[in-house]
This record gives C-alpha cells, structure tokens and sequence, in this order.
C-alpha cells in the first residue's frame, strides 16, 4: 500500500533528520512511528501527505510515486489526521463536516449521502449528525475529524497521536476503528508516545531519532531491544516491564 524509498529530508541550515530511509506498510498492516521529540515523526507523515518533499527518495502508493502530484490529488489515497484535528473543524454542522471531502470528489449526492452515513456509524457520532462540531466534547470534536477522512475511503491513513486526551471508553473506540480499518486492507502509519496504544495496535515499528539509519522492525523485536528503546527514547508497555520483573516470590 504505501513504500518508502531512499527517502532522505532535511530542514534548512540543518542537518539531515533521516537518510536512506526504506519502509514498507502493507495492507491490514499498522506501523507505529515511534521516538522523541523532534526527532522528524511529524514531518515524516508530512513527506506522506505531500506538505513536504523529501530531498531524495520516493514515497509511493499502491504503486504510484507522489513525486509530481499535487497535496489534494495525494489526499484521495492518503488521509491524515493531525494532532489536533478538532482545530480544523469549520462547517455549521457535523453531516457537513463530514461530506465536504466527498464532494470534492464530484460524486453523486447518493453515495455522498452513504459515505457520510457510514462514517458517522463508524465513528460512533451517528446521533451527532446535525449538532455544530463546536457544540461536542474534544472527542467528539476529534472522531468527527476522523469521520471526515473515513468518508473519503483513502487507502492509507495516517494518524498523529490520536488517542491523545481521550479517555478510556474514546480509546477503546479508537482501537475499534483502527482494527476495523485494518480488516478492509487499510494500511496505517500511527505516531505515538503510548507504547502500550503501540503494543496493543500495531503490528511493526519505525524508530527515528536513534542516530542510526531508521530500520521497520516488529513489535516484538522492537519491544525486546531495550539498547534500541533507550536510544528511541522510550519505555517498553506495561506487559514487557511486568514480565522483566519475573515470578513472584
């Protein structure tokens, strides 16, 4: 679904944030991209979106290189939802919110209609539909965000630390959709601090940060690592550390 080759970025009168950088994420495959701050997550999933470029290398999707394509022509295979998507939000209602991407597509009004309706179902807002996005709860606010993405059936989707501020029964929905989406043969490329979010979703993990080429690992190789999880950064989920303290006495 989504591959990554060679690709190397770095910001102005500064040194390279990665180099050489190769990552494949398959269909019904969720990849956590994982490290410190500043250590290029975000501008990661920008060279994805098409916000940045990569200076060498190639980005792309179900085959296609993005090399060329313009940010709105990326968005139909590869939607993202940012840090705070709740600060994007601008229609007067939910079901419009919702149904805007859709309508750039030049679709019919019927399966804008469907789309919007299975989106709001997915993201547990069905109720939701003619309330003001501002008269809802944070979360509320961000799974509308979320729907809004869903509605356009892009084939890779691209989260910055969703569960972020949710609590545990928004979590668990979260969760939900991510498998969901997993199940239809959505690739997803997830950035978090949570390691036990990681553990529990992701199925491979992309370290930047470690002053080593950025190497795809799975969740357990990575998790089992602990040289690599300091240099990441991290600490392992609550089962690793559980288990590293051995039977009980």
């Amino acid at each position: 679904m989504l591959t990554l080759t060679d690709l190397s970025f770095a910001y102005p009168s500064q040194g390279p944030l990665f180099a050489g950088l190769n990552a494949q994420v398959g269909a019904g495959e969720v990849l956590a991209v994982v490290g410190r701050n500043g250590a290029g997550k975000s501008t990661l999933l920008r060279l994805l979106n098409g916000l940045l470029r990569p200076d060498t290398g190639e980005v792309a999707v179900r085959g296609r290189s993005t090399d060329g394509l313009k940010v709105h022509e990326i968005a139909r295979d590869i939607g993202t939802l940012f840090q705070m998507p709740e600060q994007q939000l601008f229609a007067a209602r939910v079901q419009e919110e919702v149904a805007f991407g859709p309508r750039q597509l030049r679709i019919p009004d019927a399966e804008v209609k469907s789309r919007v309706d299975q989106a709001l179902q997915q993201t547990f807002l069905g109720d939701q539909a003619q309330r003001h996005p501002l008269d809802l709860s944070m979360a509320e606010r961000r799974f509308t965000a979320l729907a809004s993405i869903l509605a356009m059936h892009p084939a890779v989707l691209l989260l910055d630390e969703p569960q972020r501020g949710l609590d545990r029964r928004w979590t668990e929905r979260l969760e939900t959709i991510i498998a969901n989406e997993r199940e239809a043969g959505k690739a997803v490329v997830l950035i978090c601090h949570d390691m036990d979010f990681v553990d529990r979703n992701a199925q491979s993990v992309l370290a930047l940060g470690t002053g080593e080429t950025p190497v795809v690992q799975t969740v357990e190789d990575f998790f089992s690592d602990p040289h690599l999880l300091r240099r990441a950064h991290v600490d392992p989920p609550g089962r690793i550390r559980l288990a590293s303290l051995g039977p009980s006495q």
